[in-house]
């Protein structure tokens, strides 16, 4: 079981890096701290006459604040550097969860890619490069108030204590608002996805209204998720606030008691007090700030679980199918309607075509025999030569379904998937599928580049690119879903004719074809309806 996503992933991205990283805002800090505990004595020796002194620790404290800049501005840089690492490795990672289990919508996935990934690096991973340099410089400096006396050090521990206790009551407070966030945020892109799909209809009928009224109300919610989570963080930095207040008064205090008591010199009062500043800043920071990052646990463990990929499970060949057995078949649709198909078989390289009215559950049928949908009863069976039952991987299986997916890409990379090694073999299917002419009528052929955002290619083209795509690679099977609906009928019967000619097994789901293209067809299984 994978981790929560966290640091020990983000030292994983790249070690040397993140040892870097820890090298430098360590080394910002160390300078940090130098740099104000030499105003003590560069107050002595105000305080004593010694000018020279003074102005040579002026240049020393020049010489290590330039060091404090320059370690810290690329120890941020080297930080960025190492979280887009880890960020790339991480949706390399989702997306291979997601080829392998593409059980959520598209607006999640982009939702998980996108907004989840930059929550998390704006609330976790940004914050945690700051917590660990405020959480150094606290340490350091507490150590250095050693110098001056030891009372300083228990009363700021004590302080401390208190500052980092009492806001983490509210931990799981703040948690539960950030989880809010990404499900509002997850349901925002929802509800866009699906209205924004009907812009086109919605300006036809002149309705702008409803459009503003639903994306109105789930902004709403999602605008009240993130306030109340900052609210909730607006009161951890309130209690913050109260205790860095007595640290910043309390220190100084102390300070100047002891100075009247002769337990320290004048120089420690202002630069305890300095310290005191530092301290408290660093805590109240370090507090808000580690808030921040538990209340993005929930989150995190999420994209975790995102990140787990499942071994691959053994599969018999697709080369090894004889049969494919549709038994007792029946699928219930959520509103209760019930489709029950007739028993068949289709045997190697038989060419069915598959028939019946609208509602009978063609497309349905398909879907089953793919693994896409669970019938209620009944079984489908892939078989071998023997009879034998046995599992091949039916995502493999060839499907033309009537949602066309056409990639960003020339049309021929859209024919071989991109793989440049196929590429010769593109003739052969564009004659088979007539996309010949439609070849001659583009400026670039086939090396045309597509925009699935864009209608550069016709119905029909689309049509001949996708089949053009399961003919080149030679799938035993083809399961089509009104693969030839927007083609002209000449073309039609021409590209029948060749997958007839084919080795594959064909089931085709299709109507008002013409009695030359039902002949063509070894046989046909009508769906009736009730």
């Amino acid at each position: 079981m994978r981790k929560i996503m966290g640091l020990r992933d983000y030292i994983k991205a790249n070690r040397q890096r993140a040892m870097l990283v820890l090298f430098l805002i360590t080394l910002t800090q160390l300078t940090t701290t130098m740099y104000t505990y030499l105003t003590s004595p560069q107050l002595n020796a105000i305080a004593s006459g010694k000018f020279e002194l003074f102005l040579e620790l002026i240049f020393v404290q020049f010489l290590i604040g330039q060091v404090c800049n320059v370690s810290f501005n690329w120890g941020s840089l080297q930080n960025t550097k190492q979280t887009q690492t880890l960020f790339h490795q991480v949706r390399q990672r989702i997306i291979r969860h997601y080829y392998q289990q593409p059980e959520d919508k598209v607006s999640e996935m982009e939702n998980h890619l996108g907004n989840d990934l930059q929550l998390v690096q704006e609330s976790y991973y940004n914050v945690y490069f700051y917590f660990v340099c405020d959480l150094i410089y606290i340490i350091l400096t507490i150590g250095t108030l050693f110098t001056f006396h030891w009372i300083l050090v228990v009363y700021t521990l004590l302080v401390t204590l208190l500052a980092v206790v009492v806001p983490k009551l509210t931990e799981k407070y703040t948690n539960r608002a950030t989880k809010a966030v990404s499900i509002q945020n997850k349901q925002f892109l929802q509800l866009l996805e699906k209205w924004f799909k009907g812009l086109d209809e919605l300006r036809r009928y002149q309705n702008k209204v409803v459009l503003k009224k639903v994306v109105g109300q789930q902004s709403q919610k999602l605008e009240q998720s993130e306030y109340q989570r900052d609210k909730l963080l607006h009161y951890t930095s309130l209690v913050s606030a109260i205790f860095n207040i007595a640290g910043r008064v309390g220190v100084p205090f102390i300070a100047g008691i002891l100075f009247f008591n002769h337990q320290v010199n004048l120089g420690a009062i202002l630069t305890a007090g300095y310290f005191a500043n530092g301290i408290f800043y660093s805590v109240d920071s370090c507090v808000n700030r580690y808030t921040q990052l538990k209340s993005t646990k929930t989150l995190r463990d999420d994209l975790a679980k995102l990140q787990k990929c499942l071994p691959e499970k053994g599969y018999d060949s697709l080369k090894q199918i004889a049969t494919v057995q549709i038994k007792s078949l029946s699928v219930q649709y959520p509103n209760g309607e019930r489709i029950t198909y007739p028993d068949f078989e289709l045997k190697n390289g038989e060419k069915v075509v598959l028939t019946g009215d609208s509602g009978t559950g063609k497309s349905t049928l398909l879907k089953v025999l793919l693994g896409q949908i669970k019938p209620s009863t009944g079984e489908v069976i892939y078989c071998d030569k023997t009879g034998k039952k046995i599992k091949p991987d039916l995502r493999q299986l060839g499907y033309l379904a009537q949602d066309l997916l056409i990639f960003p890409g020339s049309i021929q990379e859209n024919i071989t998937m991109f793989k440049p090694k196929l590429n010769k073999k593109t003739v052969q299917v564009i004659h088979k599928t007539v996309f010949d002419s439609d070849q001659a009528r583009l400026k670039n052929g086939i090396e045309t580049q597509l925009d699935p955002q864009q209608e550069l290619l016709s119905g029909g083209q689309k049509q001949k690119v996708v089949l053009m795509r399961a003919l080149l690679h030679e799938k035993p099977i083809l399961y089509l879903d009104e693969a030839t609906s927007a083609i002209d009928q000449q073309a039609t019967t021409k590209i029948f004719q060749n997958l007839m000619q084919s080795r594959a097994t064909i089931l085709a789901v299709a109507h008002n074809l013409t009695v030359e293209q039902r002949a063509l067809f070894d046989r046909e299984v009508h769906l009736e309806g009730k």
